[in-house]
């Protein structure tokens, strides 16, 4: 029995370290399984890991493993995790993963490159057993660890050089897709039913739903919630929250946006959400809040700026840049209208690219604004703040703030939840409200589209969009 589904683009890297995009988390999901797993809603279950233990300071937890093997035959010992850890940990590896890892015994010195990675807070004890150190209690380990980047995997060039240990096997990969086979030595592979999984890359949406509708895939995801007309009648299988924010980044190179008078005049209006008529029914839920790990999705205290009168002959000429697909184009489109209408002096000019484009152009800093967006496969406040820190890879607002760094850093160090949860909230309010280095618009949603004659796909709101392992194509 086979399944076909529906990708709008393929998987960026097949390297746990280097991962950032969806498509390849997803992947990879399927491939690896770790210690613990991403299950439906925000709960994680037991992966490799058959029992869990923790000291009575909760800085030593110790991890008994289940006895599996790669999808050659080999079996996943307590050294690949602790080999794997290191190496996603390693300066040198330059992952931008490498943070989360902090957490560890001599994490940060190991991620900064001041100790070699071989004094991490992670051994092998015999072959079945796997001890972690911690620096400072954590609430939520499990959940750290169900992340792809503590799958147990090797330095990974090419996707078809993987040996994963998960319910699939990768088969072929292509520009049109990919196809998995079931892994015959997955620990649990009495789960897996279904024999071969095919997926078919198309990136316009409107053949993704006809595709669908004709019965020509079994399964369609869309990342964020387009509304069409057929929707009105066919409704998704799944739609959920998930832990993503789309915002306008303000590049601080740029000449308009190095001093923050312009930024906070922009974040200002688009502040009141309530005048900006914003499609949402395409995208999400408005929310003015970056972190969206708890249930307060507005933030109270409003942007501050000063009223001036702006006296300016020409317009000044801003360039947004913007994805090629209908819905962002449709949402830069009421941007431009309304920040225009809203400040006569500016003159906004949508620049919509490929996505391949458009990573380049924010990464090497040749933009003035963007509409992008961030989607932290970990629940906690770091995986969204620690981006905008001092020299961080992913920093490609170019944000340097003495203040903001030192926040988080204090952060970092304070071991009460609550005094860290406060010190992460006052680094958001300092992000948006203070300095207007983005404007958030909205969370996120995602929808999932499942024929009938398919159940038991499993649709995290952390990690990879949907899990295939016990899917099951009812007769």
């Amino acid at each position: 029995m086979k399944v076909e589904l529906i990708e709008s683009s393929l998987p960026k890297t097949s390297d746990i370290a280097l991962a950032t995009d969806s498509r390849s988390q997803t992947l990879l999901a399927q491939l690896y399984e770790g210690l613990y797993v991403f299950t439906s809603g925000t709960s994680v279950r037991r992966g490799l890991a058959q029992d869990m233990s923790v000291s009575k300071d909760r800085l030593t937890y110790t991890i008994q493993l289940k006895q599996t093997k790669n999808a050659k035959g080999q079996p996943i010992t307590a050294q690949d995790f602790v080999d794997s850890f290191r190496r996603v940990a390693a300066n040198k590896t330059n992952s931008p993963y490498g943070f989360l890892f902090e957490v560890f015994e001599n994490g940060r010195a190991v991620n900064d490159g001041k100790m070699k990675p071989e004094r991490l807070g992670v051994k092998a004890k015999g072959r079945d057993q796997l001890v972690i150190t911690l620096n400072q209690p954590v609430s939520n380990l499990k959940e750290l660890l169900a992340m792809s980047v503590f799958y147990p995997q090797p330095e990974s060039k090419k996707w078809q050089d993987l040996t994963g240990n998960g319910a699939f096997t990768l088969e072929q990969m292509s520009k049109n897709g990919y196809t998995l086979k079931k892994n015959n030595q997955y620990h649990q592979q009495n789960v897996v039913t279904v024999e071969e999984v095919k997926s078919r890359i198309i990136s316009d949406h409107q053949t993704q739903w006809s595709t669908y509708e004709n019965s020509k895939a079994a399964i369609l995801p869309l990342q964020e919630s387009v509304e069409t007309q057929e929707d009105q009648v066919s409704r998704p299988t799944y739609q959920k929250k998930r832990s993503g924010v789309f915002y306008i980044a303000f590049n601080q190179k740029n000449e308009a946006f190095r001093e923050k008078t312009l930024r906070k005049r922009i974040a200002y209006a688009l502040m009141e959400k309530e005048s900006v008529q914003l499609p949402l029914g395409y995208a999400g839920i408005p929310t003015n809040r970056f972190v969206v790990t708890d249930t307060n999705v507005l933030m109270t205290e409003p942007v501050q700026v000063k009223k001036e009168q702006v006296k300016q002959q020409k317009k000044q000429r801003i360039e947004m840049l913007n994805f090629e697909d209908p819905q962002a184009k449709r949402i830069g489109q009421q941007l431009e209208t309304y920040l225009e209408r809203q400040l006569p002096d500016i003159d906004i000019v949508l620049k919509p690219v490929a996505i391949e484009e458009k990573i380049d152009k924010e990464q090497s800093a040749q933009y003035a604004m963007t509409l992008t967006g961030w989607m932290p496969d970990y629940p906690g406040p770091l995986a969204y703040l620690n981006q905008f820190v001092s020299g961080n890879p992913l920093n490609s607002v170019n944000y340097q703030s003495d203040t903001y760094d030192q926040m988080i850093e204090k952060a970092r160090q304070v071991r009460d939840m609550k005094k860290k949860q406060a010190l992460y909230h006052q680094a958001e309010r300092q992000l948006i409200n203070q300095d207007a280095v983005i404007v958030p618009l909205y969370q996120t949603t995602e929808k999932l589209y499942v024929s009938d004659t398919i159940q038991g796909i499993e649709v995290p709101i952390y990690g990879p969009e949907y899990l295939l392992r016990a899917m099951k194509i009812l007769k």
